[in-house]
Parts: structure tokens; C-alpha cells; sequence
């Protein structure tokens, strides 16, 4: 069907009929004006402005009746003479009146299209192994919406929605897939825009009252690309490069005549969480786009006319070859009042990406009171006598000049639980860093303590990286040695234990000398004095080689009872002398026995 102009079937009287709950409003009801509003990525809207009120008996019959009370369906309908059409069908959702200064009364009603429903509250959910179009689905069915959704391709193996609208958050997964979310009437359609016949040509001349336009070549790219952080091979992702998006030409400057302006050879898109190629492949070709709904951006008002519709194209004749050419509605402003009717329609949309609106998240604080944004430093004063009986630590923010004393934070471990985990308390005077929760002034945590040139560490940096330690305040310390694969363990006064894997050895050494090592030759017992073996059961001491005992004074060994056995012979020499003596019996045996 060819397009037609918007004046065309336009030559009755302008009317406008309600329906409240689907119920036909007579002429009784007088209505001022007609406002109707709709945009891609926005809920529909609508204005009525109708006479009520009467003075004399200090009544509001229009107001006090059931057709405009909150929650009712209003369906607005309009045209020319008898050609009536569908405009708008949508839940009163403000009900007010006005009287003027002449004392005229109007009830003013406001109506939002039914997905008004998924804007309102914010809530948490998370997907598990689910589509981007799929997510979409199951937001729009929880709020009864009627839906038709392009397919997306990677699935997600789990993507959280955190503390935002159901309506935020589909808009943000449209697009960053390069679709636009479309409501009319009660159902939506998220889709890409695609070339299509012209339902109207709006002509220069002709029936085009008003027009305004502008070309952009700033955010227009030869190419875009996107990439991630791969966490199994701890390398950086590349999705695949983009060109720029092919849609309905207007004008004669494509985006990639525009993007040799600036000549920035490819966009960059980044984001440090992991993302699969397919999802970074998406948003690069969805900043495409957007760029080329960027390209060209204005407006135009003709005749009104319920043809024109948000998603659809119009032809726009003799504005000049800059901007003549199909428009990609992407916004409708219907106007009626004084017995005219007149559309405005929109074309082009902003580059920005949705979420960088800043009401998507919830305000910093939780809107509790202001903010506050990224980290602090913070000094600990106190590390005890928390006045609330929790694990907390007394710290001051010197930037924030406060006159009255420190705030109490939370303190991080890399491991706590009930009653056991690490234990390492920041000193008084230390320098740390402060996260909050919830961006919350008033709650702030430790996350870690730092180091300056005022306040040094204990080892220097040095490129081979090859020292860890833990040092506490009075110099213990353990220290790893890389390279060498060694644990030191040592106190102020020296004592120590040194597992060294290059030596294959392990040795315990203290102050005074004492000093037990064990190593691929056995294990060596050495003392500037004495060694004391003491047990309170048996001692044994096996060797499947020798056993030499010796000592450059006396050697003594006492027992109830003595047994020494030899499997073969048993010498006892005394260089000087030698003594075999008893206080009872002694008994000397043997094959042959001889005495000197």
C-alpha cells in the first residue's frame, strides 16, 4: 500500500471518543484537550482535560462519577467526521482538578499504558541458563503483558537483576541487544527496526507544518568492537569487529560517510567482568545501531493522523536530499484541542546507552541521606570499646575535616567465622582503605590497611617479587622466599625454624645455639651444652648400621638392670684399666673361658 499523505480522509470534524471499561462516554462529558504520547523504550501516555464543576451547587459530577476514577481502562479513540481510530488504551493512574482564576473547573485525568505496572518497585532476581529474550519473556508475562520478542542468542549461565525495576531492567537487556521495546495498548514488542513500506509521506509544502532536523557525525563508527577479561585463559576477549548498521536511508550520509569526519578507526566497548565472544559480538553490533539512529535526529508536526505509528517508518519529501528519505518513528505526540488535531513524530534516538540514566539504580545511600562515591582513606584511631559490642574499629577520614570523633567501621578478614578464622588488627596511626556499604557514609568497612614512604613496608619493592612475609609489630615474622622455595619462621630474638626445600632440610634453631636440623645426610642434634632425652615411657634407638656412642669425659650408664647382648662377640676394653665387679654374685660363662 502506497504511503499516503496525512490530510488525506482528513476533511470532517475532529472528534474524539472515550471508553471507560470498555463502556462508550456521551457527549455529555466535554473534553478541553487530548494529549497522547508515546516513544520506543517509554510507557505510552495520555492527557484529558475536561469541563467539570458546578459553582452554584459546589459539585464535580465528572469527578464524582466511576468513568475516571483511578484504575479505570480509558481508551481513546479519534478521527475525522465518523472515520474514528484507536489512539491510545491505557489505566488512569492520576485523577485532579483545577479551577482558575475566572472560576472555570477542569478535571485533568492521566493515563499510562498498562506496562506502567512493570515500572513501578524495585526487585532482585536472579537467571539461571536463560536468553537475554528469554529474561525479557518471563519479566513481561509476571506483570500479565502480552509479548512478542526477537530471539537473542547467547544464553546466560547467570545474570542477576540488583534492586531495580522489572521495566529498567528489560530496556537494559534490549539494549544491549540492539532491540527497542514498543508498547501499544497493553502488549509489547521488543524488536530490532527493520525497512518497511511507508504508511504516510509528509511533504514539504504540502501538509508538513513544522520540521526541524540535525545530522551528527560525532557518534557515528567506522567499526566497534568489544572486549572482556577470560578468566580460563586469564587473557583478554575479543568479540567480532562491527560495522556500521544497515537501516532505512534518510538523507544521503550513511553512517560510514559520517564516520570518516572524526576517522576514529574502531570503538572500543570493554567491560572487566567475563562475557562470552557472542554477548561482545551483540553489543558491539548494538552500539552500531544505535550510532545509526543516532546519525540523523529531529522532528516534524503535520495534519494528526492515527497511521503514524512508534516503530514504523514515514516518508519525508522535500527537505532537501540532506534529509529527505524514510524516518524511523521513534516517538508520537498526538495533540488535540480547539477542534484541531495535529501529530508530532519524532525520528532518530539518543546515542546513550538506558542505563546511564542515573535513576536505573537505586541513588547512593540507598536515598537514605547523600552518598558517598568510591573509596576513602581513613586513619584508625581505636581499636576497642566498640560502644555497640560489635567487631569494629574507630577510624577518622581526615578529607572530611570532621570536628567530632572518628567513625566505628567493620572490619575485613580474608577469613572469619564463629570463633576461629584470621586475626590481624590494623595499629593505631595506620593508614587504610574504606569501603562502604550501600555507598553509606555512616557504615563504613576496612578493607585493607597501606603502605607510604612515611610509612614504609618491611621488605623493598624489588621487580623479582621473589619475598612474602607476615611481620607483626614486634618483628616476628614468617617469610617465603620464592626462589628458593624456603619458610622462615623467626622471632626478635632469633629463634627460628627455616624449611628449605633447595636444601632439603629442615632446621630449628635457638638464641642460644641449640640447634636441631634434619637433611638429606639424617638429622644432625647440636648443643653449646647439654641434651637432655628424658621420657616417661621406653627409650628405643634402632639402626640397621653402627651405633657409636662416645664423650671426652665419663661415660655412664645406670639401670635396675644392664643387658647388653651381641649376636656375635662383646668386647668391653679399658685402655688403663678395667673393672668386673658385683655386689652379690658374679657369673662368668663360656665355651672355653680365659683369664688373661
Amino acid at each position: 500500500m502506497p504511503a499516503v499523505s496525512p490530510m488525506e480522509n482528513a476533511e470532517g470534524v475532529v472528534r474524539v471518543q472515550l471508553y471507560a471499561d470498555g463502556v462508550a462516554l456521551d457527549e455529555s462529558v466535554q473534553m478541553m484537550s487530548v494529549s497522547v504520547r508515546r516513544a520506543v523504550n517509554s510507557v505510552p501516555s495520555a492527557r484529558i482535560e475536561l469541563l467539570d464543576g458546578d459553582m452554584p451547587e459546589r459539585s464535580f459530577p465528572v469527578s464524582d462519577g466511576e468513568h475516571f476514577k483511578p484504575g479505570v481502562v480509558l481508551a481513546i479513540h479519534a478521527g475525522y467526521g465518523d472515520d474514528l481510530k484507536p489512539l491510545f488504551e491505557g489505566i488512569v493512574v492520576r485523577h485532579g482538578v483545577q479551577i482558575r482564576g475566572d472560576n472555570e473547573a477542569r478535571l485533568v485525568i492521566e493515563c499510562r499504558d498498562r506496562a506502567v505496572r512493570m515500572t513501578v518497585g524495585r526487585r532482585n532476581a536472579n537467571f539461571i541458563d536463560q536468553s537475554d529474550s528469554d529474561i525479557i519473556t518471563t519479566l513481561a508475562q509476571g506483570h500479565a503483558m502480552d509479548i512478542d520478542v526477537d530471539a537473542t542468542g547467547a544464553s546466560h549461565r547467570e545474570i542477576a537483576q540488583h534492586y531495580c525495576s522489572d521495566w529498567d531492567f528489560m530496556l537494559s537487556r534490549a539494549d544491549a541487544n540492539g532491540l527497542l521495546v514498543v508498547a501499544t495498548d497493553g502488549k509489547l514488542a521488543v524488536k530490532a527496526p527493520v525497512d518497511r513500506a511507508a504508511a504516510l509521506a509528509v511533504t514539504y509544502g504540502q501538509d508538513l507544518i513544522d520540521f526541524h532536523a540535525d545530522i551528527d557525525a560525532r557518534g557515528q563508527y567506522a567499526s566497534a568492537q568489544a572486549f572482556s577479561w577470560d578468566m580460563k585463559t586469564q587473557a583478554a576477549v575479543e568479540g567480532t569487529e562491527s560495522r556500521p548498521a544497515t537501516l532505512p536511508l534518510q538523507g544521503d550520509l550513511d553512517s560510514a560517510t559520517l564516520a570518516q569526519v572524526v576517522g576514529l578507526a574502531t570503538y572500543r566497548l570493554q567491560s572487566g567482568a567475563p562475557q562470552a565472544a557472542e554477548t561482545l559480538q551483540q553489543w558491539a553490533k548494538a552500539l552500531q545501531l544505535k550510532a545509526g539512529l543516532a546519525r540523523l535526529r529531529g522532528r516534524m508536526r503535520f495534519q494528526g493522523s492515527a497511521l503514524a505509528l512508534v516503530g514504523g517508518l514515514i516518508e519525508l519529501v522535500g527537505v532537501g536530499k540532506r534529509f529527505s528519505g524514510k524516518v524511523f518513528v521513534t516517538g508520537l505526540h498526538h495533540e488535540i484541542g480547539d477542534g484541531a488535531w495535529t501529530t508530532e513524530a519524532e525520528f532518530g534516538l539518543s546515542p546513550d546507552w538506558f542505563v546511564e540514566r542515573t535513576d536505573v539504580a537505586a541513588p547512593p545511600g540507598a536515598g537514605l541521606l547523600p552518598g558517598v562515591h568510591g573509596m576513602q582513606v581513613g586513619v584508625v584511631m581505636k581499636l576497642d570499646a566498640d560502644p555497640a559490642g560489635e567487631v569494629r574499629v574507630q577510624v577518622g577520614v581526615p578529607v572530611l575535616q570532621a570536628r567530632t570523633a572518628g567513625i566505628w567501621a567493620r572490619l575485613m578478614q580474608f577469613h572469619g567465622s564463629s570463633s576461629f578464622g584470621a586475626f590481624f588488627l590494623p595499629e593505631v596511626g595506620d593508614e587504610v582503605v574504606l569501603g562502604y556499604f550501600a555507598d553509606d557514609p555512616s557504615h563504613p568497612v576496612v578493607l585493607g590497611s597501606l603502605y607510604s614512604s612515611k610509612r614504609p613496608p618491611p621488605y623493598p619493592l624489588e621487580a623479582r617479587n621473589d619475598i612474602k612475609a607476615i611481620v607483626t609489630r614486634c618483628k616476628s615474622k614468617i617469610e617465603f622466599q620464592e626462589t628458593d622455595h624456603i619458610i622462615t619462621v623467626t622471632t626478635p630474638q632469633n629463634n627460628k625454624i627455616v624449611i628449605n626445600d633447595k636444601l632439603k632440610s629442615i632446621v630449628l634453631q635457638d638464641e642460644t645455639g641449640n640447634m636441631v636440623e634434619m637433611a638429606p645426610g639424617g638429622i644432625t642434634l647440636d648443643s653449646p651444652k647439654d641434651i637432655l632425652i628424658n621420657a616417661k615411657g621406653n627409650i628405643t634407638l634402632k639402626a640397621l648400621r653402627n651405633i657409636a656412642a662416645s664423650a671426652t669425659a665419663d661415660v655412664t650408664v645406670d639401670g635396675m638392670n644392664v643387658n647388653c647382648a651381641a649376636q656375635v662377640g662383646l668386647k668391653a676394653t679399658g685402655n688403663a684399666s678395667a673393672e668386673l665387679s658385683a655386689a652379690g654374685q658374679t657369673v662368668v660363662k663360656g665355651a672355653i673361658v680365659m683369664i688373661n
